[in-house]
């Protein structure tokens, strides 16, 4: 019988807890609203507006600052980028899917007109130095035919004896 009683008890008690734990009531939902702002909570919204360099274009558009684009092939794309992380510019690419070979668009935002306009001038400076430059191959040949036409040095290999 007592241990009948005793056990019901604790069953009782162990109930009423874990329902008080289970509701939701005013003061744990203040609770959890601070605790939400401490632990930065509305920071996680903001976070894709404040989003740097390369991105989806519905983000980009999501900024609410126009968007402007610029056609690009393929072997140029991966440059491109570089030079426009170089110069911290958002930007979003597209690939045209219906054209052969495929062409590129890098869409940016429209308030970054200058950026945009030193990116394509570093993008384009850097594409003529690599098309000046010789290729390696003619600079290893000239090499070789000046050390063929070189004279060789003779080597005596005999020692003297010294006493």
């Amino acid at each position: 019988m007592e241990n009948d009683s005793t056990s019901k008890e604790a069953y009782l008690f162990a109930y009423h807890k874990c329902v008080k734990a289970g509701k939701l009531t005013g003061k744990t939902m203040i609770k959890l609203l601070k605790w939400a702002v401490v632990k930065g909570w509305n920071k996680i919204s903001a976070s894709n507006t404040n989003r740097h360099g390369k991105q989806r274009i519905k983000q980009l558009i999501r900024k609410d600052q126009g968007v402007t684009s610029v056609d690009v092939s393929k072997t140029e794309l991966r440059d491109f980028q570089k030079v426009a992380r170089k110069y911290g510019v958002d930007f979003a690419v597209v690939k045209h899917l219906n054209e052969k070979p495929p062409v590129y668009s890098v869409f940016f935002k429209a308030k970054d007109q200058d950026a945009i306009t030193d990116v394509i001038r570093a993008y384009t400076q850097k594409k003529l130095m690599k098309e000046q430059r010789p290729s390696l191959l003619e600079r290893l040949h000239k090499l070789k035919e000046k050390v063929a036409s070189a004279p060789k040095k003779v080597i005596h290999r005999a020692k003297e004896k010294v006493r």
